[in-house]
């Protein structure tokens, strides 16, 4: 296979927190802009990660030295800026290489050059992200996941909503663990296009719809419920907005699953949730599932 071009980039060291703003601060100045967890050697968690912008050029890196210089001021962090040439190689085998398949409890996420790798027993999803958040190596994706994973193991849900559904990782995990009927939503019709065609690449046809949908109170949603189980993977102020119309949204007896929170947002969420589920049959936390300092909680309203 031949060659790609090759790229030059410019990094910057940013507290997880403040990736989205600093991305957000770059615009569209260069080729692309990415971030990524920093592994420090020896560290089990991280709490960096490097906002990386990718140039096919040589940049100035006096002006692009000044540039991110104020971003981190901004920022209120150190400006630590590296450069890097990046030489032409073979991109694709490169990035099949850093997206290996994901292992979370019994579901196994993979790409389709990883399909001879299933592991037998295994709830095996093969999955394109596209244009669209969601490939389950996030830590909350993950911890999301995890918690369906028992939750179905206990007993499958009859009903499951995913609300912010990205790619469609959670709605088709829970297909594949049991649930019957499932509902995935979210604000971006790119992303339920892509939850789409990754629905009709497991062959979950028959068993999930995807729609746009920007409230938990949208009158599909409601006209679909209550459910068993519903789960919400997006950030913490979304979760605060929507406390009302998700906790209204399951069904006694059933478990609501809030991820896309960092540690320190947790007890914001879980007051937030338990003042609104009092009104909604009571919701109390059942579990809490932490991975490198983002949190994922699972709540339980009384049957």
């Amino acid at each position: 296979m031949p060659l790609s071009p090759e790229f030059w980039s410019v990094e910057l060291d940013v507290p997880v927190d403040l990736v989205p703003a600093a991305e957000e601060m770059l615009g569209d100045e260069a080729l692309a802009v990415t971030s990524y967890e920093v592994l420090k050697p020896g560290v089990a968690v991280s709490p960096d990660w490097r906002v990386q912008v990718l140039f096919d050029a040589p940049p100035d890196q006096k002006l692009w030295r000044k540039r991110l210089g104020e971003i981190a001021d901004a920022l209120g962090i150190p400006a630590a800026i590296r450069f890097d040439h990046l030489p032409a190689q073979d991109w694709v085998r490169h990035t099949n290489k850093l997206n290996a398949p994901i292992h979370a409890g019994r579901f196994f996420l993979y790409g389709a050059h990883d399909a001879d790798a299933i592991p037998p027993g295994s709830l095996s999803l093969l999955l394109d992200a596209g244009l669209a958040f969601g490939t389950g190596r996030a830590p909350s994706t993950y911890g999301c996941l995890l918690a369906i994973d028992d939750l179905c193991r206990v007993r499958a849900p009859r009903r499951m909503l995913d609300m912010g559904t990205g790619s469609g990782v959670l709605a088709m995990a829970a297909a594949k663990a049991g649930a019957r009927q499932v509902l995935a939503a979210d604000i971006d019709p790119v992303a339920v296009a892509v939850t789409r065609d990754n629905i009709r690449l497991n062959g979950l046809s028959d068993r999930i719809k995807a729609l746009t949908a920007s409230r938990p109170d949208d009158p599909r949603l409601k006209a679909c419920g209550p459910y068993d189980l519903v789960v919400a993977n997006i950030l913490a102020e979304p979760l605060c907005r929507m406390a009302t119309g998700l906790s209204h949204l399951v069904a006694p007896g059933g478990h609501l699953v809030l991820s896309g929170l960092l540690a320190r947002e947790e007890r914001l969420i879980v007051a937030r949730y338990r003042a609104t589920g009092q009104h909604a049959g009571g919701l109390s936390v059942a579990r809490r599932i932490p991975r490198e300092g983002w949190h994922t909680l699972i709540f339980h309203r009384r049957g």
